[in-house]
């Protein structure tokens, strides 16, 4: 792909477009909609999209200022500060998947203008916020409608989509489990104004990107089945946990528990927690006086979040392999198929995050299993400080592997 190009300043106040929207407030309350719409490109233009903060609808220059309303300077710690704070608005919990973002200010008629330059993906995927697409019309930006959906569907060739939004062939509707998804479904439709408008069960299914087709042909996404499916491993043979306890130090010592966690994720989940916290013991760390202080080998909340990372960032696509935690005397290793994905493979092992699997990733948010905040590994990491467990390692080579020590 040919370097971008970015347009003037000055070009860029002329008037708002398809690709250009300009907002007074920096707090506005519609900016990731904003964000949302431009990252969509409905036009297909393949050029950037720009978001001009400080500048109101007439076009006139007023400037950005921070939180308590003082104007910003071109450059300095408040301006530094301003814009961390909108970069991880916008880079939150509620847009997905996350476009690629750049930031600079300029002056313009003694004002300071924040410009957010939204770069479009080589190839497109459908941008939500809190999973309802919007894009840009003329100079609009309103919600998606289900022709616009179809179009921005349309550029992505299916294999260049993400795993889990693929149909998964052989899988029908009668896999996906009616009592988890019908109190959805009508939920959804009792928030409408017209119910009789409401699409059917299927269509509304391929909306939320869990399915294709129509009634007759339709055929669930692998993110589908992962969380709403009957016996996902009817279809995902390697989608499980197996979990072996070892008396000892190395894979050659006994092994005093071993089981294959299935069902759906948010089962899987459940199930590998209460194993966890099952594992999990206190040793008593001082005697104060008649009192014994007892503290955790291992913090439950590091494993619980790195079980979490475990299902939803593992590989599920090319391989049966399962996920695995491996329980040792002085260690908890946890393994999964695929290294670190995307942007999340740059830096130190968890300073990043990306999404192998972004629709399964938000159907898990929504159900409140993950945060996507990507601090996860921060967290372990802050977990085991806390706890006095030695430093997480982690070892990546087509499969990762992440060790937490028991504290000494």
């Amino acid at each position: 792909m040919p370097p971008m190009s970015f347009a003037s300043i000055e070009a860029l106040l002329t008037g708002e477009s398809p690709r250009i929207e300009w907002k007074q407030n920096a707090d506005a309350t519609d900016l990731l909609q904003a964000v949302c719409a431009l990252a969509n490109d409905l036009e297909d233009s393949k050029q950037p999209g720009y978001l001009i903060l400080g500048v109101d609808k007439h076009g006139r220059s007023v400037g950005v200022t921070d939180k308590s309303g003082k104007p910003l300077a071109l450059s300095g710690t408040a301006m530094d500060e301003r814009q961390q704070q909108l970069a991880s608005r916008i880079l939150s919990i509620k847009l997905m998947p996350q476009p690629s973002l750049h930031f600079d200010a300029h002056e313009v008629e003694s004002k300071t203008l924040l410009r957010i330059t939204i770069e479009p993906y080589p190839v497109p995927p459908v941008v939500k916020v809190d999973g309802v697409a919007y894009v840009r019309v003329g100079t609009t930006t309103r919600k998606a409608t289900e022709a616009d959906l179809l179009k921005l569907g349309e550029r992505r060739p299916l294999h260049r989509q993400p795993f889990d939004l693929r149909p998964v062939a052989g899988a029908q509707l009668d896999d996906l489990s009616r009592f988890e998804l019908l109190p959805r479904y009508d939920a959804a439709k009792s928030e409408v104004d017209d119910a009789e408008s409401f699409p059917s069960l299927t269509r509304w299914l391929v909306q939320k990107n869990l399915g294709r087709g129509s009634d007759a042909d339709f055929c669930p996404t692998a993110a589908a089945l992962l969380v709403y499916g009957k016996s996902p491993q009817d279809h995902l043979p390697g989608a499980v946990i197996e979990l072996v306890r070892y008396a000892g130090v190395d894979v050659d010592s006994p092994v005093t528990l071993r089981k294959t966690i299935t069902g759906t994720v948010p089962q899987q989940l459940e199930a590998a927690k209460a194993q966890l916290d099952a594992l999990c013991v206190s040793r008593p760390v001082r005697d104060d006086g008649v009192r014994t202080v007892y503290r955790e080998e291992y913090p439950p909340k590091a494993l619980h979040e790195l079980v979490r990372n475990l299902v939803h960032h593992r590989q599920y696509e090319g391989t049966n392999a399962p996920s695995r935690i491996e329980w040792y005397d002085d260690r908890v290793e946890f393994v999964n198929p695929g290294g670190p994905f995307g942007r999340a493979s740059e830096g130190e092992f968890g300073s990043h995050s990306d999404y192998r699997n972004p629709t399964l990733t938000q159907l898990l948010v929504d159900s409140g299993y993950v945060e996507q905040l990507g601090r996860g590994v921060r967290l372990v990491r802050a977990q085991l400080a806390k706890n006095g467990n030695p430093p997480l390692e982690a070892e990546t080579n087509g499969f990762t592997r992440v060790v937490v020590r028991r504290r000494p």
